[in-house]
C-alpha cells in the first residue's frame, strides 16, 4: 500500500470550519485526522469512486483497497511550553518547541497482524493501537479459547524511533529550575528527522504511560502501578534552525516592532560604540574585550569550498585575575545571543560537554547531545575554562571543523557542533604572572590556545585614578531609579556629570579626542554620552538575529589590501623572535572573520577599511596583552608555550646530557632537582616546572617519583 504525506496549515484548515473548529480538533483529533485523510484519498481517486456506483463493490471497500494518505498538521497555535504538559493535557493535541537532547536507534513497530486457529484454522485479524501487543483471548470463527498462532508473514511494521525534547532556555525562566523534558515517539517518515542539537518543533498527541511499563517492566505487578509517564505521539515534525548545512543562523521571524527597532539601530551614530556600551554595563573601562566578544556574537560569513564550509564563528578566550568581571561579561553572551548555553568548566565532563552514548530501558544505545552540540548555531560559554577536569582534546575538533565525531557501541556518526567558544579562566595560582606565557599560566597546550580568535589578559593593575572611576561608576549601579532622577532634578546632573567627574578634571594619557580613529580612544571619549541611551537586551538580540540571518558581508579591495599588510607586519615581526613564530594563517583568518562580523554589526554588506582598522586594533591589543613581558617587552615567543622558552631548552639538553652519562632516563625529583641546581635553573616553583614538562611530554611520569626523560 503505497503511503502518501499531506501537510497542512492549521490556520487554513480551521478558517474553513469556522472558530469552534479548533476547539473541537483539540480533543477529538484522532477522529477528524482519520475523517481528512479519508477525504483527501476520496477526492484523489475521484473518478474511479464515480465509476464503481455501477460495481457491486462499496465505494468504501474501494477506497481502502488504494493508498494511505498521512494528514500532518503543522503551524499549530498557540505553542504550548513543554513546562505546561502536565494532567490536564493528556489525549489533547498540542505544538511544542525544544532542542533534541537523545535520539534512539530506528525500530519496526508491529501495527497490525493476523492470528490462525490451531483448531479450526480460521484467521483472526488483530491491530494494535498505541503500539500495545494485545493478541485475541479467543477464535472469532469457533469461539475456541485456543491459543492463537500469530501469522508472522502478515504483520505489518512501520518504522519507530524515539526522541526526548528538552525545552528551549528562556532567559525569564525562574532561575534555578531544572529544565523540562519529553520523549516523543515518532512514525513512518518522521523517524530520522533530526539529530541531536537540533531546535524543532512538534505538534501531536499528549499520551500517558504506566511508569513501571515505560521503565520496561512487565506483569501484573508492574501493570498495577497508578503512576504514569506523559509522553507525546507526533504528527509533524518542523525543524527551527535550518537543516542545510550552507545555513548557520536560525529561522526567526521579526515582529514589526522588532524590525522598527532594528532599523533605529541601525540608523543610530557609532552603532559599534553604542552597542559595546549598552552590553553588559556593568563591567566599566573593559570596552575592547566588550568589543570582542560582540564580534564573536555577530559571527563571520560563510564561505563554500570544494572540502565543505569554512569555520565563520569566532573563539573568545578572557584569562586574568579573579574580580575582574569574566563571568558577568559571559552570563551576558549567553542571555544576548538568540541561542547559548552556559556551562561551568569545574562541573563539566567530556561527554557532557561534546556527545555521549546512553542505554535505554530497552537495552539499545542512543546519543544523547552535550552542551556544544545543544549550542549549535549558536554560543558556548564556558566558565572556569582553567578547572575542567577533562581531556582537552575533545575541544579541538569541535573549534577548528565544528563538528563532532564518536564511534562507539558500532555506531560512527558526526553531529554538527556550529558553536562560538567563549571562554573565561583564572590563571594557575590566583594571579597573572607576566614572566609566564598564557599557556604556563593556564597549564594548557598552544594547540587548544592557538585556535582562539582572541584572548583578552585582564590584569587588576593598581591605579588611583581608574580605581575611583570604576568606583563611582559601581555606586551609581547601587542608585535605584528614583535616586538618580532626584541627581537630575537636584542639578547633580546625569550619569555623565556624576560618574565622569574624574573625566572633567582630567582624562588619562590613554583618552584621546572623540574624533580620533583609535577604538579605544574613541570609545573612552564618547563614555558618558553613549551611557546616557543604552539600547535595551532584547532589541540587541534581535539585532544580532537578523544581522546573522541577513547580512553576509564580502571584503572590500581595499580592506583586503589593508588586512594582508597588517597580518605580513605582523609576521615580520614575529620572525625576529628567535623562539619561534606564533603568528599563522590562522591570525589572518581570523581577521577576516572579525572584520565581517564588524561590518554586520552595521547592517553593510561590504567590509570597508575602517572596519577592519578597528578589528586590527582589538586584535594588536591582545597580541600586546598576551606577548607583554614583566619587563614591558614584546616577546612573540610566548604564545607557543614551554616548547618555546629558552629556559625548557637549556634545561632539557642538560638532562638528557645527565641521562646519557648515567646511562639511565629515569630521575627521581631530588635528582631533578639536582640537574636544575647544577645548571642553576631559576623558576617559581620547580614542581611546577615539572608538570608544565610533563603537559608538553618531554618528561613522563611513570610512578610515585619516578620520572622518564624523552630522549
Amino acid at each position: 500500500m503505497e503511503a502518501t504525506v499531506v501537510t497542512v496549515l492549521a490556520k487554513h484548515l480551521f478558517s474553513l470550519f469556522g472558530d469552534d473548529a479548533q476547539e473541537c480538533f483539540t480533543v477529538g483529533y484522532e477522529h477528524y485526522l482519520r475523517s481528512l485523510g479519508l477525504a483527501l484519498c476520496m477526492l484523489r481517486h475521484e473518478d474511479e469512486i464515480a465509476a464503481s456506483e455501477y460495481d457491486m463493490l462499496p465505494r468504501d471497500k474501494l477506497v481502502m483497497t488504494k493508498d494511505k494518505i498521512y494528514v500532518r498538521i503543522v503551524g499549530w497555535e498557540p505553542e504550548t511550553s513543554i513546562g505546561d504538559l502536565k494532567a490536564h493535557a493528556v489525549d489533547t493535541f498540542v505544538s511544542v518547541t525544544g532542542t533534541v537532547i537523545r535520539v534512539n536507534a530506528i525500530k519496526p513497530l508491529v501495527v497490525w497482524c493476523e492470528f490462525l486457529c490451531e483448531k479450526c484454522e480460521g484467521v483472526t485479524p488483530r491491530y494494535f493501537p498505541d503500539g500495545n501487543f494485545d493478541p485475541p483471548s479467543g477464535c472469532g470463527s469457533c469461539k475456541s479459547k485456543a491459543a492463537l498462532v500469530p501469522h508472522r508473514s502478515s504483520a505489518r511494521t512501520v518504522d519507530f524511533q524515539k526522541i526526548k525534547l528538552q525545552e528551549v532556555d528562556n532567559c525569564d525562566a525562574a532561575a534555578g529550575r531544572i529544565p523540562r523534558m519529553v520523549e516523543v515517539e515518532l512514525l513512518e517518515e518522521l523517524v530520522d528527522s533530526c539529530v541531536p542539537g537540533s531546535v524543532v518543533t512538534v505538534c501531536g498527541a499528549v499520551k500517558a504511560m504506566n511508569s513501571e511499563l515505560h521503565g520496561g517492566k512487565y506483569g501484573k505487578q508492574a501493570q498495577a502501578s497508578s503512576l504514569y509517564v506523559l509522553y507525546l505521539v507526533a504528527n509533524s515534525v518542523t525543524s527551527v534552525t535550518q537543516s542545510e548545512a550552507s545555513s548557520t543562523q536560525e529561522n526567526v521571524e521579526f515582529t514589526a516592532e522588532d524590525l522598527d527597532g532594528i532599523y533605529k539601530i541601525a540608523h543610530m551614530d557609532r552603532v559599534f560604540d553604542r552597542l559595546i556600551h549598552s552590553f553588559c554595563p556593568g563591567i566599566f573601562r573593559n570596552e575592547l574585550v566588550k568589543a570582542g566578544l560582540l564580534l564573536a556574537l555577530f559571527g563571520g560569513a560563510q564561505r563554500k569550498e570544494d572540502a565543505g564550509f569554512t569555520r565563520s564563528d569566532s573563539h573568545v578566550l578572557m584569562v586574568g585575575d579573579p574580580g575582574l568581571g569574566k563571568s558577568q561579561m559571559l552570563r551576558a553572551v549567553s542571555m544576548v545571543t538568540p541561542r547559548g548555553i552556559y556551562v561551568g568548566g569545574n562541573t563539566t565532563t567530556t561527554t557532557g560537554l561534546t556527545v555521549t552514548m546512553v542505554k535505554d530501558s530497552s537495552g539499545d544505545y542512543a546519543l544523547e547531545a552535550g552542551a556544544l552540540v545543544l549550542a549549535d548555531q549558536g554560543v558556548c560559554c564556558i566558565d572556569e575554562f582553567d578547572k575542567m577536569g577533562i581531556d582537552y582534546q575533545a575541544l579541538l575538533e569541535a573549534m577548528e571543523q565544528q563538528s563532532i565525531s564518536i564511534a562507539k557501541a558500532g555506531i560512527v556518526c558526526n553531529l554538527n557542533a556550529r558553536t562560538s567558544v567563549i571562554a573565561a579562566a583564572n590563571p594557575s595560582g590566583g594571579h597573572y604572572n607576566r614572566s609566564r606565557s598564557v599557556s604556563e599560566n593556564l597549564k594548557m597546550k598552544a594547540a587548544l590556545l592557538s585556535r582562539f580568535d582572541l584572548i583578552f589578559v585582564l590584569l587588576d593593575r593598581p591605579d588611583s585614578n581608574r580605581d575611583h572611576m570604576l568606583s563611582e561608576h559601581v555606586m551609581y549601579n547601587h542608585l535605584t531609579s528614583k535616586q538618580k532622577r532626584q541627581r537630575v532634578e537636584l542639578g547633580a546632573g546625569s550619569q555623565k556629570k556624576w560618574s565622569q567627574s574624574r573625566l572633567d578634571q582630567g582624562p588619562p594619557a590613554d583618552i584621546g579626542d572623540a574624533n580620533d580613529g583609535s577604538l579605544k580612544q574613541r570609545l573612552m571619549a564618547n563614555w558618558a554620552e553613549l551611557q546616557e541611551t543604552p539600547i535595551s537586551i532584547y532589541l540587541i538580540r534581535r539585532y544580532i538575529a537578523y544581522a546573522r540571518k541577513y547580512i553576509h558581508p564580502k571584503l572590500s579591495p581595499d580592506a583586503k589590501t589593508f588586512l594582508q599588510e597588517k597580518y605580513l607586519k605582523m609576521r615580520a615581526d614575529a620572525e625576529t623572535s628567535s623562539d619561534g613564530i606564533p603568528i599563522t594563517m590562522r591570525q589572518l583568518e581570523s581577521l577576516i572573520r572579525l572584520a565581517q562580523a564588524r561590518a554586520k554589526i552595521e547592517l553593510k554588506d561590504v567590509v570597508e577599511v575602517q572596519h577592519a582598522y578597528d578589528v586590527v586594533e582589538i586584535m594588536q591589543e591582545c597580541l600586546l596583552d598576551t606577548y607583554t613581558t614583566e619587563d614591558g617587552d614584546l616577546d612573540f615567543g610566548r604564545s607557543g608555550g614551554l616548547s618555546l622558552s629558552k629556559k625548557v631548552k637549556a634545561y632539557m639538553a642538560r638532562l638528557k646530557k645527565a641521562a646519557i652519562t648515567r646511562n639511565s632516563t629515569k630521575f627521581s625529583m631530588d635528582e631533578l632537582l639536582e640537574v636544575a641546581n647544577s645548571m642553576a635553573l631559576q623558576v617559581d616553583d620547580f614542581r611546577d616546572f615539572i608538570d608544565i614538562l610533563r603537559n608538553e611530554c618531554y618528561v613522563l611520569k611513570q610512578g610515585p617519583n619516578v620520572y622518564k626523560v624523552q630522549l
